[in-house]
């Protein structure tokens, strides 16, 4: 019989979360991840200025919504990183020393869990070395190459019932995105449309909801933002919506659901 030991639960290892530590501001990665290294890492940020912890794997919010990382920086400013819909954002606050810093990536590390983030500031971001630019995806296919004509050219598709939904993300003035998606209406003749209008305004940004039924005045809006040199104005029924706040409840909802699972 041989002495030679073997694990109960060969795969067990396997099934661990797995993270990345990037230290001395950004440019020393490791996967190599241990509580004790995350500490040390937030204790010498004078020195890395800048450090983050990221799941290999992301937490996964809500449909289209996952956090992928934890950033602390020299200023004492913390950031949960996120996917949403397609744009990379991040929800973060001021003030936050080391001890804390260290105990908000320590439970990240130990079990993927987030922060209360209520109160916290909400920010568009860009992966490193890349500029703002527009973007254009219709029903889930993301479009690299496109004009205003094909902007215009999604949005008769879903006028015509070709498309569903289209999202566009433009760089004119801060930047921002328009989401519109089609609302077939079986009491009615005429589909509705949804429309979500964000702009990332400094330092917060505004977000505008409303309902169109009108083709021809979806038709003129949608002109007006990719052709003139001005943002346009919300329609006039349209309902503001706080942006920070919408993606604090996506927080909630998360951690709610976690709770329940508990």
């Amino acid at each position: 019989m041989s002495n030679e030991s073997h694990s109960i639960f060969p795969g067990i290892k396997a099934r661990k979360p797995q993270y990345v530590l990037g230290t001395e501001n950004g440019t020393k990665r490791t996967s190599n991840v241990t509580e004790a290294k995350i500490v040390d890492a937030v204790s010498d940020i004078e020195d890395n200025v800048a450090i983050y912890l990221e799941k290999c794997v992301p937490v996964v919010l809500v449909r289209y919504a996952e956090a992928y990382s934890i950033d602390y920086y020299k200023d004492c400013s913390i950031a949960v990183c996120f996917r949403v819909n397609g744009h990379m954002l991040r929800m973060w606050r001021s003030d936050v020393d080391c001890d804390m810093a260290a105990d908000i990536m320590c439970n990240f590390f130990r079990t993927a869990s987030l922060p209360d983030m209520t109160g916290w500031h909400c920010q568009k971001i860009y992966p490193e070395q890349e500029e703002p630019e527009t973007k254009l995806c219709v029903d889930g296919e993301d479009f690299r190459y496109f004009d205003m004509a094909d902007v215009f050219c999604a949005l008769e598709n879903i006028i015509e019932g070709k498309s569903l939904w289209m999202l566009y993300d433009f760089i004119k003035g801060d930047g921002g995105y328009v989401n519109i998606r089609r609302r077939d209406n079986d009491a009615a003749p005429t589909a509705v449309y949804k429309v979500e209008y964000v702009r990332w305004t400094k330092p917060t940004p505004t977000g505008f909801r409303g309902v169109v039924s009108d083709d021809g005045l979806m038709r003129s809006w949608l002109w007006s933002l990719i052709d003139s040199e001005r943002l346009p104005d919300p329609l006039d029924d349209w309902e503001e919506f706080d942006v920070n706040n919408h993606f604090e409840r996506l927080m909630f909802r998360f951690l709610d659901e976690e709770k329940d699972e508990r």
